[in-house]
């Protein structure tokens, strides 16, 4: 009667050691997708594209998630929101970026895009002033 029970005893402590062992292989891979949770960080969200467009999903606010969208060679961003209740995407926003490349002092305030084309040629020009001759 002893005998078996000394057996589950072994068996008992040899599932503890292979389960300490399944936990340390798990803890040492860097590549689990449970990594990042556990550490309370988001996985980076994968971004889809070809022929000069790109798309990319988003958290657009704590609740609400949508998709960026970047056309390249027009080289605008525009933003969908996703309604779940109505099961549709619903287009929020879009930008030209082509001048905001050209930036060099970036201000935070919400600028037209004409308005941050002209910032653009104003940096340009205050870098193309020409000093007179020293005499």
């Amino acid at each position: 009667m002893f005998g078996s029970s000394k057996a589950v005893t072994i068996g008992l402590y040899l599932n503890a050691a292979l389960l300490i062992v399944v936990l340390a292989v798990m803890v040492g891979r860097s590549d689990g997708p449970w990594i990042s949770s556990a550490y309370a960080q988001q996985a980076p969200q994968p971004i889809a594209g070809g022929a000069g467009l790109f798309l990319m999903p988003g958290q657009l606010a704590p609740s609400v998630w949508g998709c960026y969208v970047m056309d390249v060679d027009r080289q605008t961003l525009m933003v969908y929101q996703y309604e779940p209740g109505e099961k549709k995407l619903f287009f929020r926003a879009a930008r030209d970026f082509s001048n905001d490349r050209r930036m060099k002092n970036y201000n935070t305030g919400p600028v037209s895009p004409s308005e941050v084309g002209s910032l653009a040629e104003k940096e340009a020009d205050a870098g193309r002033v020409v000093q007179p001759p020293q005499k």
